[in-house]
């Protein structure tokens, strides 16, 4: 007999596959509330978590400036000068013009006419009877100085333009071979020593590619850039829920959120400010090499702590905490704090991997959390799919591409908003699900208002969704099951870029494909269990009873 007959001994508590047996069970929850849930304690330390979502905002984005398209035309031998200008008057002489998609007159990047003879007069003048109507394909090209990408300094024109495009898929490739690494060092090594990892070695990556000596050099570090540090958001996000109380969940998400867009306008006024694509990328990297502070400077999340056995430091945060907002914690919770847990025989000498082991045998023998991840994974490429194939089948917006681009970021403000009263008011089941069919609805790229509502609406759902998964699922599996499930959605921003061939075929059959995910993931959506007001489930038993009671006292 070991001491704990069946008669005798208290319920069984599953955390990472160990059956702990406590004198009495501490609720993270309710000691959060104990603590104030948003007290000075969580506020500065959710602070300094939000500036990593910030700059991987950054991280994330730079390709669209470093690898973007910039203004260059071709080269005309008989009469540009050694430092050509790049838009002189005898221009329209020397190359045909046609009409942009903004419908002005531009001259033409692949095409010039061909010369009848030799120029005699030099490049000071150049008239229009030394060409023909003729026209032959450009040989050199001269870019506009004003900005500068690896289109500019690496020659990727006409034929060739396709690898700068290609940057973008290049990137989201990293992130989807890195994101399930991320969430697996978190789940297994702790969340903050994942996060900082990973922001150490993207900024180790992002100043390699700002020295890459020519176009392949620059696409490996595109790709070990995300691949290293694509985990940044997720092991953030994650620290910041299991932060705060569980009714400043939704606040804390919404936070994230914005602390997000803020990165992405902050990106685009770097970008304006400096117009090379180097000095941008420095500009970005440098400073987040400051992030290995973090090490001393942010706690381990207490609920991972406690997942792995490790109450005496779990304690130490919590009585740190206490200090900082200035309460004075419970006789009850004191005494839990100075439990240790008893592990069953059959469970002792097993290490971190196999019990992390041992709770995803169960999530997977799970029915129902099994069918719930799936469902997580279609909901997730859905968001990227539809996400990237809005910004791909829209309007393209005349005018400053640097402005656009902070505006277009800042427009996801008041999205953040509406995601913040509607997950507390009607829950994240309804939220997901009329946030993904209405992006849909509204999907029409002949119409800017639309495209505009379509746009919110997906931004809407991507806040949902962080929050919903993150909300669904144990605490031992928890990053690893949002890194997965944001692995799965980097294959929407893979193939997004691709869909305008369809078109070929027939001309809404993209719009059509959008469309129809969405709508088919908003009807899915349903059949998630609510978890508005719920605690975090911690155990694959409090996982699994999600949603069979209306609501989990946390209070």
């Amino acid at each position: 007999m070991n001491g704990f007959s069946p008669a005798t001994r208290s319920p069984p508590v599953w955390v990472v596959g160990i059956n702990y047996h406590y004198g009495v069970v501490m609720d993270l929850d309710k000691v959060l509330v104990e603590l104030g849930q948003c007290g000075r304690f969580q506020i500065t330390n959710y602070i300094l978590i939000c500036l990593p979502i910030m700059f991987n905002a950054m991280f994330t984005l730079t390709f669209v400036f470093t690898a973007g398209d910039v203004a260059y035309r071709c080269k005309v031998p008989e009469c540009d000068t050694v430092d050509p200008e790049y838009a002189p008057e005898w221009l329209p002489h020397a190359v045909p013009y046609q009409e942009n998609t903004h419908g002005k007159e531009v001259a033409s990047r692949c095409f010039r006419f061909a010369a009848k003879r030799s120029n005699e007069t030099g490049g000071d003048s150049c008239p229009k009877s030394l060409f023909s109507n003729h026209t032959i394909t450009c040989k050199e090209w001269v870019f506009d100085p004003q900005e500068a990408s690896i289109a500019s300094e690496f020659q990727l024109t006409c034929g060739d333009q396709w690898k700068s495009t290609i940057a973008g898929t290049v990137n989201s490739m990293g992130q989807f071979v890195g994101l399930p690494i991320t969430g697996i060092i978190s789940d297994r090594v702790g969340r903050k020593t994942a996060l900082v990892s990973a922001l150490c070695l993207t900024s180790i990556m992002g100043l390699c590619r700002s020295l890459a000596w020519n176009y392949e050099s620059f696409l490996l570090f595109e790709f070990l850039d995300p691949m290293v540090g694509g985990g940044v958001y997720s092991s953030s996000f994650v620290l910041g829920m299991e932060l705060v109380g569980p009714d400043k969940r939704s606040l804390g998400a919404t936070i994230i959120s914005v602390f997000y867009s803020v990165g992405e306008a902050t990106l685009g006024a770097i970008a304006l400010a400096l117009r090379q694509w180097r000095h941008i990328l420095r500009a970005i990297y440098i400073p987040a090499l400051f992030f290995i502070s973090y090490f001393w400077l942010i706690p381990e999340s207490v609920r991972w702590l406690v997942s792995q056995g490790r109450m005496a430091d779990a304690g130490d945060i919590i009585r740190l905490a206490a200090r900082t907002n200035g309460v004075t914690l419970s006789d009850g919770t004191l005494n839990k704090l100075e439990l240790r847990p008893l592990v069953g025989q059959e469970e002792q000498g097993k290490s971190p991997e196999k019990l992390s082991g041992s709770v995803l045998r169960r999530v997977i023998s799970s029915k129902i959390l099994l069918l719930r991840f799936i469902n997580c994974c279609f909901c997730w490429l859905t968001n990227t799919f539809v996400f990237f194939g809005l910004a791909l089948n829209s309007v393209s917006v005349s005018g400053n591409k640097y402005s656009n681009f902070m505006l277009v970021a800042l427009i996801e403000l008041p999205a953040y908003v509406i995601t913040y009263f509607t997950m507390n008011k009607f829950g994240r089941r309804s939220s997901l699900a009329v946030s993904l069919a209405a992006s849909g609805l509204y999907m029409d790229h002949t119409r800017l208002v639309l495209f505009l509502l379509g746009k919110m609406a997906i931004t809407l759902s991507f806040t949902v969704i962080y929050v919903f998964t993150a909300e669904m699922f144990p605490t031992p599996l928890r990053h690893s099951v949002i890194s997965t499930s944001c692995m799965v959605g980097r294959i929407g921003s893979i193939v997004a870029p691709q869909t305008p061939l369809l078109a070929e075929y027939m001309e809404s059959l993209p719009l059509l494909l959008f469309g129809g995910m969405s709508l088919l993931s908003g009807a899915l959506a349903l059949f998630f269990p609510e978890t508005l007001g719920t605690k975090l489930p911690d155990t694959v038993e409090e996982a699994e009873n999600i949603g069979k009671t209306r609501r989990q006292d946390v209070t």
